[in-house]
């Protein structure tokens, strides 16, 4: 039994840490979010690769991110570079620009469980070391994709 047990999704108490935003070129648009919008220099970290469930998938997929702050949030800027997955998706849409929010979470699990029950897909899952993360297809009914992450302690090995 799913330790959520509410008839609707309610995720209003959760605090909204990360705007993410999706396009093409990267380092062009934190320029221009540097320069126009005087955000703090944005941190590039090298290409990630990671094996990902897309739409119900096994995908391999590499991005390239940027991070800076605004807002009181964490600003995420990313570019897809192969895979199939929901950057991608948004790029083949026509689309750039603010794709998601994000919110931290325990239980990430539990979450996954009770937007499936609502017939609310996790679209994108996947982990980046201890970042576990889910995209949810809530395009239609909120205009932007949710995303919950939840960090996960490794668990030692015992000798």
């Amino acid at each position: 039994m799913s330790k959520i047990e509410e008839e609707t999704i309610n995720i209003g108490d959760l605090e909204i840490f990360q705007l993410g935003y999706v396009y093409r070129d990267i380092e062009k648009h934190a320029k221009i979010m540097e320069e126009v919008w005087g955000m703090p220099k944005f941190t590039f970290l090298e290409e990630n690769t990671n094996e990902v469930i897309y739409r119900g998938k096994d995908s391999t997929y590499t991005t390239r991110i940027a991070f800076s702050r605004y807002f009181g949030k964490q600003i995420e800027i990313i570019e897809w570079i192969s895979g199939e997955g929901i950057h991608k998706e948004f790029l083949d849409k026509g689309k750039e620009g603010f794709q998601h929010i994000s919110c931290m979470v325990n239980g990430l699990d539990d979450y996954i469980e009770s937007f499936e029950k609502k017939g609310i897909e996790a679209a994108f899952i996947g982990s980046i070391g201890k970042q576990h993360f889910a995209y949810f297809d809530t395009e239609e009914t909120l205009g932007y994709i949710v995303e919950l992450q939840e960090t996960r302690k490794r668990r030692r090995k015992r000798k």
